[in-house]
């Protein structure tokens, strides 16, 4: 009887053993999957991200200003990261002849030290080629910032584009664009939403 007992003991430990083994594996497995889509979640995709392309618009109460933005591109791989924001800004709440068009232009490297060097400092000149043309813009208000806790190197400008230039946005089937030594391509989605802001905010304002 002692000797059935001695077994039934073993076999009740070899059973919790693997139980606690299984769950340990279960548990392991959940919290690396949640990392992994956390993970690729966090991370920038080119044209993929979902709020490129949507339009959302800033009233300020103070300056009286209005300021509708789209973000057009948002390169993820490699360094430095690029985004591309169409702005559109007039006074008041309406759109009108006050309006000025731009795009904005950020940069972001990480594992920088503030010896990094600036990769879009001496880029004064955003290229955009549609179809067979191209345009060239001045990029100004240049400005960059290291995050020292982050490692973090930040550069932004924007190059204001005249409306003899949206003109042939309107126009154009495809835009690709370069700014320093990245280059960018706009997807459908976001040809379609910088043209139907120019629309919509520019000359339609400039039309009241």
């Amino acid at each position: 009887m002692e000797s059935l007992w001695q077994d039934l003991r073993c076999v009740a430990r070899t059973l919790i053993k693997r139980l606690l083994f299984t769950l340990l594996i279960i548990v392991t497995l959940t919290l690396g999957i949640d990392a992994n889509t956390a993970t690729f979640s966090a991370l920038p995709q080119d044209h993929q991200s979902a709020h490129v392309s949507r339009v959302k618009a800033k009233y300020d109460r103070l300056a009286d200003m209005t300021t509708v933005q789209c973000d057009l591109v948002e390169l993820g791989q490699g360094a430095p990261r690029l985004t591309v924001r169409a702005n559109a800004s007039f006074h008041g709440k309406e759109p009108n002849e006050t309006m000025i068009f731009w795009l904005g232009l950020a940069s972001y490297k990480g594992g920088a030290t503030r010896h990094t060097r600036r990769s879009f400092e001496e880029a004064t000149t955003l290229y955009l080629m549609m179809d067979s043309a191209r345009l060239e813009v001045p990029v100004k208000d240049y400005h960059n910032d290291f995050y020292e806790l982050n490692r973090l190197l930040a550069e932004s400008a924007r190059a204001e584009i005249s409306r003899e230039d949206l003109h042939k946005l309107l126009e154009a089937m495809s835009v690709e664009g370069r700014w320093g030594d990245v280059e960018f391509k706009l997807s459908e989605a976001a040809l379609m939403a910088l043209k139907d802001l120019i629309s919509r905010q520019v000359f339609a304002g400039s039309d009241r």
